[in-house]
């Protein structure tokens, strides 16, 4: 049967691959934890990720927009902010039997055979599995547009995951990683906006791709309306709470964070740590630790990065790498 073997829960940031120097030594100490954990993944010799991130206004917009969409097919990166257009190769076998398992465990996943990510999840390729050596069950969140699942029902996604990979019958070794977080503002506007600056940008929103006549201007513009912005708001004290949380395996307390809460502490960007918690779902007797944490306006993100390990009795302590530092 296949094993869970670990987990890395990291922040993203477009702005990494295009101001990396904007984060100044915080940035450089983000960078080298995330090789770090790229390290750590090959040690434990990983024959799998589920890569769990969301989805930025790229591939679902309002005209369809699933709560979790997995791939079960082919996966390809858009490109976006200056990543490569990854041809990302699918565990499909797993992928298929996680689809199927969780229809039987009343979690009605979308499904696609032909899948689309943006940096949400090729981000997390790039620092952690460039060469793409690990196949992936890429799966998809909705934290971009609400109404969105609730951190409870993300959990319990991850729950039935769980379940699903261990049921799997195939000696593989799985590991997590969610991408996302933490506390962000991102220039969107609500889908319910009045405002007439807005109404050509809504217009995309809800009707997606189909919508845009100049695609490659829209996204340019896109980039350059992110890219001016040199500083934004991060919210240190809450993200210092939410791993907090995650250390202390405080999940009720987790589970029960609201999107209004997340949006006014973490800004909506931060609704990304849905992610997190369908990873926590999985691993949730796994021990956490903080690799890394630093608020970074440059990046407009707060960055943190959580390494997950398998409790003492479950591992060797021989193998173990100890990559953790304290909040």
């Amino acid at each position: 049967m296949a094993k869970i073997i670990a987990g890395v829960a990291m922040s993203h940031s477009p702005m990494i691959m295009t101001n990396e120097a904007g984060g100044g030594e915080k940035g450089q100490r983000f960078l080298q934890t995330a090789a770090e954990m790229k390290q750590y993944l090959e040690d434990t010799e990983a024959d799998v990720i589920v890569l769990v991130s969301d989805d930025h206004f790229n591939s679902y917009f309002y005209d369809h927009m699933p709560s979790f969409t997995i791939g079960v097919g082919e996966c390809e990166g858009w490109g976006d902010w200056q990543l490569p257009k990854y041809k990302i190769s699918v565990q499909q076998d797993l992928a298929k039997h996680i689809l199927h398992s969780s229809l039987e465990n009343n979690i009605d996943f979308a499904f696609t055979l032909k899948m689309k990510v943006d940096h949400g999840h090729t981000q997390g390729i790039y620092f952690l599995n460039p060469d793409l050596k690990i196949p992936v069950v890429p799966i998809a969140v909705n934290t971009s547009a609400p109404p969105l699942p609730t951190m409870d029902r993300c959990f319990q996604v991850g729950e039935v995951i769980r379940k699903a990979i261990e049921s799997w019958d195939n000696d593989l070794k799985v590991a997590i990683v969610a991408s996302g977080g933490l506390s962000h503002w991102v220039p969107i506007p609500k889908i319910e906006s009045e405002r007439p600056e807005d109404q050509s940008l809504i217009q995309v929103l809800k009707n997606g791709r189909q919508e845009i006549d100049q695609l490659d201007e829209y996204l340019k513009l896109r980039e350059t309306n992110v890219t001016r912005i040199k500083s934004g708001p991060v919210n240190e004290q809450i993200d210092r709470e939410f791993l907090r949380l995650i250390t202390e395996k405080d999940y009720p307390a987790l589970r029960n964070w609201s999107a209004d809460y997340i949006e006014e502490h973490l800004g909506n960007g931060g609704q990304e740590i849905r992610n997190w918690l369908v990873l926590l779902g999985v691993l949730q007797s796994f021990e956490a630790s903080v690799a890394c944490y630093e608020p970074i306006p440059e990046w407009v993100t707060g960055m943190a990065i959580v390494q997950f390990k398998q409790p003492v009795e479950q591992t060797n302590p021989k193998n173990s790498t100890p990559y953790e530092v304290s909040i």
